[in-house]
């Protein structure tokens, strides 16, 4: 993956990342902060991908789970909150 220094993107703004993409293998630019790479900018389809790569393994937990039968059932909505509050807390 191609980068650009912060300088460089505020000098030449989308022109420049549109420059570095273009020059790069892939559709993504990371921005390089006083030396470190500190962001990266996606193309739109790149940053699609990821989001649904993203739910894909959310729902692969979620079937985990089930399966493993580490769920709760909701039986009180009204009280819900505290219930989700003293399961955070609990994790912690």
């Amino acid at each position: 993956m191609l980068s650009i220094t912060a300088n460089d993107l505020k000098r030449n703004g989308i022109a420049g990342i549109e420059r570095a993409m273009l020059n790069g293998l892939d559709n993504g630019v990371m921005v390089d902060v006083r030396g470190k790479a500190k962001y990266v900018i996606l193309s739109v389809d790149e940053f699609n991908q990821y989001r649904e790569y993203q739910l894909e393994q959310a729902i692969n937990e979620a079937e985990h789970c089930i399966d493993n039968g580490k769920f709760t059932t909701i039986k009180d909505v009204e009280n819900y909150a505290l219930v989700l509050e003293k399961e955070i807390a609990n994790d912690l």
